[in-house]
């Protein structure tokens, strides 16, 4: 009889534990955990809605994404990007990207190594640590991963208008 109640608790906690630990982990609130400062946003004066997108410079869909970055701005969408080398920390994606967060001007090393321009090597303190184990409490895999205002992932790449689109829409149902 007793071996019944201690285990009934235990099971009753456990669930507990189990519920609060898989609602906590959402894509909304991971992002919006991480600190701006630490990301490189590109943004329009008049800002209507904001994606996050875990980016690669060495990814071509990135690029692609990149390279319509000016429709998406002129939507009113903010910009945030998140490092997220593919090839992991030891890679020469993953240089590339501390060089891009370390340069004294992140948007247009960015672009830079987006056109696969060669910019400047350099290296400091930066969050793309913090941006790969974001990714992981996520479960992204891949690059471009978007992430709406609302929490919404998208995996790949979505053209400038369709993204707009989305984008704006999400940010309206959170502030609804």
């Amino acid at each position: 009889m007793t071996k019944k109640l201690i285990i009934i608790p235990l099971a009753i906690a456990g669930l507990f534990w189990l519920y609060n630990t898989q609602i906590a982990v959402t894509p909304r609130g991971v992002i919006e955990d991480l600190d701006e400062a630490g990301m490189v946003v590109f943004s329009p004066h008049d800002v209507k809605s904001t994606i996050t997108v875990f980016t690669d410079t060495s990814c071509g869909y990135c690029v692609k994404l990149h390279r319509e970055i000016g429709q998406t701005i002129a939507g009113g969408v903010k910009v945030r990007y998140l490092g997220y080398p593919r090839a992991g920390v030891n890679s020469p994606s993953f240089k590339t990207l501390v060089s891009v967060w370390c340069a004294d001007n992140a948007q247009q090393a960015m672009t830079k190594a987006k056109m696969g321009i060669a910019i400047e090597t350099r290296n400091c303190p930066t969050q793309i640590g913090r941006h790969m184990e974001a990714a992981e409490r996520i479960g992204i895999r891949g690059t471009p991963t978007i992430v709406l205002q609302d929490g919404t992932v998208i995996p790949g790449y979505m053209p400038a208008g369709r993204l707009v689109e989305i984008s704006n829409r999400a940010a309206e149902s959170v502030v609804n």
